[in-house]
């Protein structure tokens, strides 16, 4: 047997001074490092962005008839997206038939076409490695494609048929329908599913943006094959669509394909449900809604709030920023998850649809017990950067989360595509992102004061609890508060899951 010669180092001299040097190094870093961080989210500093965002003209074009096209070549994949938005939604559909633009987008896809059916599509698209889909939610449909870019022809041939000749197949429609029903057996199940429904019908009562939850076992079994056919005929044409399209191709040459897609698709004139702007403002109070078999409580504050892009949005959206919607470093979140530990979720937001006003809301979940103490923690925040300037190192904080995100919406081609057909959908001025920058540079200090005095409004206050009234009108032993303290109180009894009717208590 052989004997190994172990080898050492050469110089264990060596060793013994190499190693207090490298301890020495590995200090020093780690007290460089330690010098650069801070002791608190507020004292980041961001350094100056210097990014100009592109022009939308930069990338339209108009199809022969007259859609108007975003396009933008990428060779840098292999790759082919396009998406077509379409001026629908649920709140144009009849309250009876609640559920049919879901129904028709769902259909479209997974109901066949003209001489395919819905597994024979889903296989030749499994082949490609591409996808369709199209989905319509409350005030916009959209419809998109993705293929291999050597793929494009048939890629836009499969789609051309989901858009103008799906047959909606009465099977298919059974299953759909029979899923529906079974899910909306489920309603109730959840306090998260619970609280949004509960929310949009007091903020907005019967408005046409209540749609999305109004579905009823009635109006799903009402929807007949006829309704589909003649909801797509109204949305689905030409001159109802805006495009967008990026991808490894040539933008002449795609442009032509895109002219071939839609042409010979005969265009008519689009009559649109008018939607009102005018929401009166809900009784001021506290509305419980029974749901007694779960350990807590969810929580919303708010009031009817603002249209998207009004003139004051950028010092309401620093505002709201610092009261709860910026995370671990708002005050909401500080006094209700870290200061008193009440909730793992909570913050504020400023809902701001186009085409009536939002809702500003608080939230968080917490014990039965605390939701009362919770509550007036979120309410004191409200008063207090009403009545308080916020410190200008905040604010500037506050501008530069949002300065830093002027890059997400152009952050690929696909995107910058997308966002400038979603501008144009929502009538977005053209120069909003070229002027996104010096807006928010100008919100000072006394600009967060005045919006919150103008927006936000204490007196208007609706407070919803999901959860069980009688534990969480007991309150707790350790806090005082109690949810009489902000208004009449109203229980109300859950919806029947498929009727939505109320039952007296």
């Amino acid at each position: 047997m052989m004997n190994r010669k172990i080898h050492r180092p050469s110089s264990w001299a060596a060793m013994l001074m190499f190693v207090p040097a490298l301890a020495f190094l590995l200090n020093l870093a780690s007290s460089l490092q330690a010098a650069d961080i801070v002791d608190h989210p507020d004292k980041l500093k961001y350094e100056e962005l210097n990014f100009q965002p592109p022009k939308p003209s930069d990338y339209r074009t108009t199809l022969e008839c007259g859609v108007s096209a975003y396009i933008a070549e990428n060779h840098e994949v292999p790759t082919f997206e396009l998406t077509v938005l379409v001026r629908t939604g649920s709140m144009y559909e009849p309250k009876d038939k609640a559920g049919l633009a879901g129904m028709v987008g769902y259909l479209m896809r997974n109901g066949g076409v003209e001489g395919m059916s819905a597994k024979d599509l889903d296989e030749r698209l499994a082949y490609l490695a591409g996808d369709i889909s199209v989905r319509i939610d409350d005030s916009q449909g959209r419809a998109t494609l993705f293929c291999l870019s050597k793929d494009i022809d048939e890629g836009l041939k499969l789609f051309g048929e989901v858009l103008r000749h799906p047959i909606f197949d009465q099977d298919a429609l059974g299953r759909y329908r029979k899923d529906l029903l079974s899910s909306m057996e489920q309603r109730n199940s959840s306090t998260a599913a619970i609280e949004p429904r509960e929310w949009q019908f007091l903020m907005y009562g019967d408005h046409p943006c209540t749609m999305p939850y109004r579905t009823t076992q009635s109006s799903i079994n009402s929807i007949t094959r006829d309704d589909l056919i003649a909801f797509h005929e109204q949305y689905f044409f030409p001159g109802n669509f805006i495009v967008a399209a990026a991808g490894d191709f040539n933008s002449e040459e795609i442009k032509g394909k895109l002219n071939s897609l839609f042409e010979n698709w005969p265009n008519h004139d689009l009559k649109l449900r008018e939607i009102s702007d005018q929401i009166p403002d809900p009784k001021p109070g506290v509305y419980m809604i029974k749901k007694d078999d779960v350990n807590q409580s969810r929580i919303r504050v708010g009031h009817i709030g603002v249209k998207r892009d009004i003139p004051d949005v950028y010092a309401l959206m620093v505002m709201n920023d610092i009261l709860g919607g910026g995370g671990f470093t708002s005050r909401i979140v500080r006094r209700v998850r870290s200061d008193e530990g009440l909730a793992y979720n909570a913050g504020s937001a400023f809902e701001r649809p186009v085409d009536y006003p939002g809702t500003f809301r608080a939230w968080f979940q917490t014990k039965h017990e605390t939701g009362a103490f919770g509550t007036r923690l979120i309410v004191d925040e409200i008063n207090r950067i009403r009545t308080e300037k916020c410190d200008p190192e905040i604010v500037e904080n506050s501008k530069a989360s949002f300065l830093s995100d002027i890059v997400n919406p152009f952050s690929s081609k696909s995107s910058i595509v997308n966002t400038f057909a979603d501008d144009q959908y929502t009538g977005r001025s053209e120069s909003y992102w070229q002027d996104y920058k010096k807006n928010f540079e100008a919100v000072t200090p006394e600009a967060v004061l005045e919006v919150a005095q103008k927006y936000l409004n204490p007196d208007k206050l609706v407070i919803l609890v999901v959860g069980d009234p009688e534990a969480v009108m007991k309150g707790s032993d350790k806090h005082t508060e109690m949810f009489s303290d902000f208004g009449e109180i109203t229980v109300l009894p859950l919806r029947d899951p498929m009727t939505l009717e109320t039952s007296p208590q």
